[in-house]
């Protein structure tokens, strides 16, 4: 996510933290491919990309994400619409205490045992929740790794075999 569409995703988020709303007018035009490749075309100009939002129905009585939306077509910036939408998904998270976790394991860890690994990061990085994105990679081997804020926990028999490769590298040239 670039810087970019995080500093236009907290603008918005100070004037209007709708999520519901910024999520369901945004898929309504990215959904409809013409539509959105007009608002993303340089070759349409920056009036003619405000008169075709004036006239939207889904925005019809939303001025303030009109007048967003509107900003971001005069600014050439509609592309980063996605990458707005998922920092002001981050954003509200973070806002209501709750963290987005990548856990990649080599297959889906029960119920009890996500509800362990949950309070365990709560408390380590003081979150009221945790939300999992689960993927699943069997170049794993065993074990799992966890994306968490910036930190990354690798708790996987692949990584503990590149551990232990690069210890006895190091050993072997001192």
């Amino acid at each position: 996510m670039s810087e970019l569409a995080r500093r236009y995703a907290e603008a918005l988020y100070e004037v209007a933290p709708d999520e519901e709303s910024l999520r369901a007018t945004a898929q309504a035009m990215m959904a409809d491919e013409a539509l959105w490749e007009a608002l993303r075309s340089p070759a349409v100009q920056a009036w003619e990309k405000t008169r075709i939002l004036d006239r939207l129905p889904v925005l019809d009585g939303r001025g303030l994400l009109l007048n967003f939306y509107r900003l971001l077509a005069e600014k050439g910036r509609m592309a980063l619409l996605p990458e707005i939408l998922e920092a002001f998904h981050a954003l509200a998270l973070d806002r209501q205490g709750t963290a987005r976790c990548r856990l990649t394991c080599v297959r889906r860890p029960g119920e009890e045992a996500l509800e362990k690994l949950k309070k365990a990061l709560c408390k380590l990085h003081k979150k009221r929740d945790i939300v999992f994105d689960i993927q699943i990679d069997p170049s794993l081997l065993g074990g799992f790794t966890l994306e968490l804020e910036g930190v990354t926990y690798d708790k996987s028999v692949r990584g503990a075999l590149s551990g232990l490769k690069r210890q006895l590298e190091e050993r072997r040239m001192a």
